[in-house]
C-alpha cells in the first residue's frame, strides 16, 4: 500500500496516574514463588518491565479513548465538525454492543455525518484503523478521521493474580499466564487528514502487511485471562515481522539507514531484542517504553511514536517506521515522513 495524500496531523496519548510495580505483583504471588522455588525478580528479569499503569476502578475503554481524543483535538484546534469517521481499535471494549466507537463519538459530541465503528485486530488494531482511514482519504471518500484506542489491564491482571494465588497453581499455570502480568493501560488517538487540510505535513507513506494464521492460537485472551505459548509466539512473531519488514522496505524503497526511529510494538525485553537482532535494527533507534508502561495492546505503537516525538528523537523530515505484530498472527509496518 502507498499513499500520496494522507497526513498524520497529530497523535495524543493518555496514561493513568496509578503505577503498579512488577515487584508488587511478585509480592502478591509470593506463596507460588516459594512453592515453585522461583526467585523474586524473575518476572522483571524475564520481561524487562519495571511497572505498568492501572486506570481507576470504573474507568472504561471509551473513557480513556475519549481523553486521548479530546487531547488531540485540543492540541490541533481541528474543527470536530469536519471529522467524517471515528474508529475505535482497542482490544478492550466497554460492552459487546454498542460499539466502543459510538460511545467515544457521543462523548465528543461529534456530528450525525461522522461514521463510527470498531475494528478489532488484537495489538495490531490501531494500525489497521490507520489503514482504513488512510484508504478512505486516499480514495477521496473523506477528508479527516480519528483512530482511537483505550486499553485497561486492571481487571485481567487482578483476575490472573487471584488465579496464581490458588493452592493448585503450578509452574504450567505461571508459564501460561505470565504474559498477562506484562499488560499495561493507556490510550492513544491519531488525527489523519487529507494533505489539503494538513498543517503538520507528517506524511503517511504506506507500508505492508502479512498474516500467518496457522498460529492463531498461540495467544488467546478473554476479559480475565490471556494464555500464551511464549517461546513459539516469539519465534513465529519475529519470523512474520522479518517477512513484513522485507516487504515494507521493498514497497517503500527504504533501508535501515534511512530510518531515524523504529517504533516497535512494546511487548517486553525478549520480543524487543529478538526483533532488533532478526531485522538488524540499531538498538539506539528503537525506543523502549515497555519498561515503565508494559504491553499496552493496540496503544503500543502510537504511544511509542508519541513518546519518541516528545523525547526529541524524531525531527521534522525524519523517516519513522511503525512496526506492529498482533495475535492471529498478523504483522503490519508503515512509513511516516515526519
Amino acid at each position: 500500500m502507498q499513499y500520496s495524500k494522507v497526513c498524520i496531523e497529530a497523535v495524543a496519548t493518555a496514561l493513568p496516574d496509578t503505577s503498579v510495580t512488577t515487584a508488587s505483583i511478585e509480592e502478591s504471588i509470593g506463596e507460588l514463588y516459594r512453592r515453585l522455588r522461583i526467585a523474586r525478580g524473575t518476572l522483571q528479569s524475564l520481561t524487562g518491565i519495571v511497572a505498568r499503569r492501572f486506570w481507576d476502578a470504573g474507568v472504561q475503554p471509551s473513557d480513556a479513548a475519549t481523553l486521548a481524543s479530546q487531547r488531540v483535538l485540543d492540541a490541533t484546534g481541528f474543527d470536530r465538525d469536519k471529522l467524517q469517521i471515528l474508529i475505535s481499535t482497542s482490544v478492550c471494549r466497554d460492552y459487546v454492543e454498542p460499539s466502543t466507537a459510538s460511545l467515544v463519538h457521543g462523548n465528543l459530541g461529534l456530528g450525525f455525518h461522522c461514521l463510527n465503528f470498531d475494528i478489532g485486530n488484537a495489538c495490531l488494531g490501531f494500525m489497521s484503523g490507520m489503514v482504513t482511514v488512510a484508504n478512505m482519504i486516499e480514495l477521496g471518500q473523506i477528508q479527516a478521521g480519528l483512530v482511537v484506542a483505550g486499553e485497561g489491564s486492571r481487571q485481567v491482571t487482578e483476575a490472573t493474580i487471584a488465579r496464581l494465588q490458588r493452592p493448585g497453581a503450578g509452574f504450567a499455570t505461571y508459564r501460561d499466564n505470565l504474559a498477562t502480568l506484562t499488560l499495561g493501560s493507556g490510550a492513544a488517538a491519531m488525527l489523519l487528514v487529507h494533505e489539503d487540510l494538513a498543517q503538520s505535513g507528517h506524511r503517511l507513506l504506506g507500508g505492508s502487511a502479512n498474516a500467518a494464521t496457522e498460529f492463531n492460537r498461540l495467544c488467546v485472551g478473554t476479559e480475565t485471562q490471556m494464555k500464551t505459548d511464549p517461546a513459539k509466539l516469539l519465534k513465529e512473531g519475529v519470523r512474520l515481522a522479518d517477512r513484513t519488514w522485507n516487504d515494507t522496505r521493498r514497497d517503500l524503497g527504504i533501508e535501515v539507514g534511512d530510518v531515524a526511529e523504529f517504533c516497535l510494538h512494546q511487548v517486553g525485553r525478549a520480543n524487543h531484542d529478538a526483533l532488533l537482532q532478526a531485522l538488524k535494527l540499531p538498538p539506539n533507534r528503537a525506543m523502549r517504553i515497555y519498561t515503565d508502561y508494559g504491553n499496552m495492546g493496540a496503544c503500543g505503537v502510537p504511544m511509542t511514536l508519541a513518546k519518541a516525538v516528545e523525547a526529541g528523537r524524531v525531527s521534522e523530515g525524519d523517516l519513522v517506521t511503525l512496526m506492529g505484530i498482533g495475535s492471529g498472527l498478523n504483522s503490519q509496518m508503515m512509513g511516516v515522513r515526519w
